[in-house]
């Protein structure tokens, strides 16, 4: 069925397994749902037009003052600021389907959400480009499941180059380096708090000149079951990337947020958070990402997670992000928890950083195993200084060691990284982190790091930024085997052929095998 605006419901209304509707070129500025229809793996239902445009003619500054209204009246009635109860609000929903494909489609000034998934099984959404809005995709219901989000591209703050990197990464593989990101508005130009400030040191909202319309994600969960797969997407210029949330009762967190694989994405000039799973998750895997210029690739302030497996990512943190004086800038490589408890390991191994960042700063968290990783540093950086990317962060001490009693280490904590690593299951091994602190310095201070752990410079073959070649180091020293746990708690040895430490092996990028949950997908005969 081919459809422009006028006729969009009528076609809707008569969708049925194998239907297929495309959309005709031409705006479509009214909200379109899509209710209770349901295709099959064998006759899936599609929506799609190439040279279709979804969205209203309003940009970014047309819906600034009332986003920060909207955030200011939420914060003024004891919430936090921002404008994610509206987040249904898109201009595409779909509530109570089932194997529903979106593809080729052009989502542009969708404010707040473009895509809004509400109690939604076995949704694929493929080939979409957005520019502009709060949420890219939002997700909600406990039995949201089966979500295949694939070769999708987000450019949230269009007053950038990030359609550039866009098209580069596509057609050669790397971002473009020879671009500015001072040319970036949201990145370099607005303060971190005018999108994310929360009242106390970053004060209340600022109608007259925040950007909350930008406090939003590419992918946004509220306590969905699981089953995620985030693959070979492009997100440039925007806030955050993935985010889920997990707020089910104590008696049925374990039931959501498990299952998540998010793979070969690019992440480009994010301002706050690239991956960040809230509050409760089990069974994530992280691999053969690409991120560059992030200030927090990982949020991991979960309180309660296990069986993470993060490798083969490659990540560049050159230049710094906000305005002069902005009090988030420095970032991290990952951003923890004040308490937490593991219900299995968090393995972090072979992936490749150029840092001007500290891996952790401050806090703890629990079953956290960071082994063979290869870590260089961006000296030719503007304005790098060692002291502020050592690997542990800046405010630890030889002589400063914190009490023994728990509550005295919290407090302690929330200043510098925790040197409960035995109790905690902390390991740091294997890795080779270019930094004149590591190892022995942080050693001194009672970190227990490794004794296969590797000191000494690294320098790259060509430290371009976003340029994945460029992050090899000849002869790398060997990886050190070691145990990784399932999540059915079986373990087996890894240790591959010809072994070495860093995400870059003899054949390409470091392997090891899909979670088993993937080898299951079901997918559409389409």
């Amino acid at each position: 069925m081919r459809t422009g605006p006028s006729g969009i419901d009528k076609a809707i209304a008569r969708l049925e397994p194998g239907s297929k509707i495309h959309l005709n070129k031409g705006r479509f500025r009214d909200p379109i749902t899509v209710n209770g229809k349901r295709g099959s793996q064998s006759k899936p239902i599609t929506i799609r037009g190439p040279k279709a445009k979804i969205g209203s003619d309003l940009d970014f500054e047309g819906y600034r003052g009332k986003a920060n209204k909207l955030a200011d009246a939420h914060q003024k009635a004891g919430s936090f600021p921002g404008v994610y109860f509206l987040a249904d609000d898109a201009a595409l929903v779909l509530k109570d389907c089932q194997w529903v494909i979106i593809e080729d489609l052009y989502f542009e000034n969708c404010w707040p959400t473009a895509i809004y998934l509400d109690n939604c099984q076995h949704i694929f959404i493929r080939r979409v480009s957005f520019r502009g809005g709060t949420f890219a995709i939002g997700a909600a219901g406990p039995n949201t499941r089966h979500l295949l989000i694939e070769n999708c591209d987000w450019v949230q703050d269009v007053e950038s180059h990030g359609t550039a990197d866009v098209r580069s990464i596509r057609d050669e593989g790397r971002s473009r380096s020879d671009l500015p990101p001072s040319d970036c508005k949201l990145w370099s130009q607005i303060p971190w708090k005018a999108v994310h400030g929360a009242g106390g040191e970053d004060g209340p909202v600022a109608v007259e000149t925040d950007a909350r319309a930008y406090d939003g994600d590419f992918f946004r969960a509220w306590t969905i079951a699981g089953y995620v797969i985030i693959r070979n997407n492009i997100i440039v210029d925007a806030f955050n990337g993935v985010h889920f949330f997990n707020q089910a009762s104590v008696s049925t967190k374990a039931n959501y947020a498990r299952n998540v694989i998010i793979e070969d994405n690019w992440f480009v000039r994010v301002r706050d958070n690239a991956v960040e799973p809230e509050d409760f998750a089990w069974n994530w895997t992280i691999r053969r990402n690409k991120f560059v210029d992030c200030y927090v690739p990982f949020s991991f302030e979960m309180q309660q997670s296990g069986h993470f497996y993060v490798y083969g990512n490659l990540g560049w943190n050159f230049h710094l992000p906000g305005p002069d004086g902005d009090t988030h800038a420095s970032g991290a490589l990952f951003k923890l928890p004040e308490q937490h408890l593991a219900d299995g390991p968090h393995y972090i191994f072979n992936n490749t950083w150029l840092l001007r960042a500290p891996i952790v700063k401050k806090k703890r968290i629990s079953g956290f195993e960071h082994r063979n990783n290869l870590i260089g540093y961006a000296e030719a950086a503007d304005k790098f200084k060692w002291p502020s990317c050592s690997p542990l962060g800046n405010s630890w001490s030889a002589q400063e060691i914190p009490s023994t009693e728990l509550e005295d280490r919290l407090i302690f904590e929330r200043g510098c990284f925790t040197r409960s690593w035995k109790r905690l299951g902390i390991v740091f091994d294997g890795d080779l982190i270019g930094h004149p602190d590591f190892p022995d310095a942080l050693r001194e201070a009672g970190y227990q790091v490794g004794h296969n752990a590797h000191s000494g410079a690294v320098k790259f073959a060509d430290e371009t930024v976003g340029l994945p070649h460029g992050l090899a180091i000849p002869s790398p020293p060997a990886g050190q085997a070691f145990s990784i746990q399932s999540p059915d708690q079986t373990a087996a040895v890894f240790n591959p052929a010809d072994y070495v430490v860093g995400a870059w092996q003899s054949g390409g990028i470091i392997a090891f095998p899909d979670p088993g949950f993937l080898d299951v997908w079901p997918m559409p005969s389409d």
